[in-house]
């Protein structure tokens, strides 16, 4: 939290030179403006002070209190990119231009920063699209049927998505009659006792193959067993290094997340995972983190990983880091020493980084061929 702290703290600083500084108004005006610049800084640290022991992380803080501050959190992300990205120009060919005009395009560009964090949020919050895949399946015996698998990924269940919001999710899921319903990880940020009314629409989720789960880095520590045992009871068949035979000739296999290891749970095992499973037929894995690709395309017995955790990137600039910290796997598909690899950019979105431009939420209904 410390380096998070030194790095805001430098944002804000360099935001309040840039623009609030040189505002040609009274103090009265720009003491309110460096607050609330101050708390979209410093949310995680409030947040953390609110909620001890890392529940910064899943905060349980009412959303007409989250919201506002994830906006400025934002806000001051973006604007600290735009002034950044007009130095060079700036230096460039703008040093002999009059101040006010300079002063000008600061505003103007916070302005812009506003704007798009406003759009980016309602976008975060917005119903995912459904969006089709069709994939070739080596392996699928050739006279097999194509097979649908909806395909979920981050459903980051807080105090912002609420049980309204997943029975709307739900009802726009099963409306698409698909074979199996597959959700790779990130169901919640909290616990049982906060959040488990908020999932209970997931029970009338309905598939004639079933509906299948492997947990994310953010189930772990939200309480894992409990969310187990709670996913079982709402017919949710979670394969954290498991698999199960899918008609049409497929085994649906999937994989524990790397972040097991942070709360003493078995890490992720594909040779587990696949034990006693038919050879010969294609694997289809579910394991939330694409970085594991190139583990689990060794030995190539598996035919398609599908995963989420990259968010999409959530906008540009910060969808390089994402992709630089996934394997440079992003969103899409993707070959990797002979496996495919799906990345979906996710079905809802974290409430600490809570924004989407350019790259929407989706439901991926995908079709299987031989």
């Amino acid at each position: 939290m410390r380096s998070v702290f030194i790095v805001y703290a430098v944002l804000m600083l360099y935001i309040a030179l840039r623009v609030v500084g040189p505002l040609r108004v009274k103090w009265a005006w720009k003491v309110p403006m460096l607050l609330l610049l101050a708390l979209g800084a410093f949310k995680f640290s409030i947040l953390d002070w609110v909620n001890p022991g890392g529940r910064y992380f899943a905060p349980e803080v009412d959303a007409r209190i989250l919201l506002p501050l994830t906006w400025l959190n934002i806000f001051v992300i973006l604007l600290g990119m735009l002034l950044l990205l007009a130095e060079l120009p700036r230096a460039v060919g703008w040093l002999f231009v009059r101040g006010r005009f300079r002063n000008a395009v600061n505003i103007a560009l916070a302005a812009l920063a506003g704007i798009a964090t406003t759009v980016g949020v309602c976008n975060a919050l917005a119903m995912p699209q459904v969006h089709r895949v069709d994939i070739s399946l080596p392996g699928m015996p050739a006279d097999a049927r194509p097979v649908t698998l909806a395909l979920l990924a981050d459903l980051h269940a807080d105090t912002v998505k609420r049980e309204p919001y997943f029975r709307a999710l739900v009802e726009q899921v099963n409306a698409l009659g698909a074979d199996a319903i597959a959700i790779c990880g990130d169901f919640v940020d909290g616990t049982v006792a906060d959040h488990g009314t908020d999932l209970e629409p997931l029970a009338d989720l309905r598939a004639p193959l079933g509906v299948f789960g492997v947990p994310g880095n953010h189930d772990y520590p939200s309480g894992y067993a409990d969310w187990m045992e709670f996913f079982a009871r709402h017919g949710i068949r979670m394969l954290p290094n498991a698999h199960v035979q899918l008609g049409q000739g497929i085994v649906l296999a999937g994989v524990a997340d790397p972040a097991a290891a942070w709360q003493h749970e078995e890490a992720p095992d594909l040779g587990k995972a696949l034990q006693g499973a038919p050879a010969g037929l294609p694997v289809v894995l579910l394991a939330h983190q694409p970085s594991v690709a190139p583990v689990m395309a060794q030995g190539g017995r598996v035919a398609l990983q599908l995963s989420g955790h990259t968010h999409g990137g959530m906008f540009p600039v910060l969808s390089n880091i994402v992709s630089n910290y996934n394997g440079s796997y992003l969103e899409g598909l993707y070959q990797v020493d002979g496996m495919q690899l799906y990345v979906t950019p996710g079905t809802s979105l974290w409430s600490g980084m809570l924004i989407r431009l350019f790259c929407p939420a989706e439901i991926t209904l995908i079709t299987l061929h031989p």
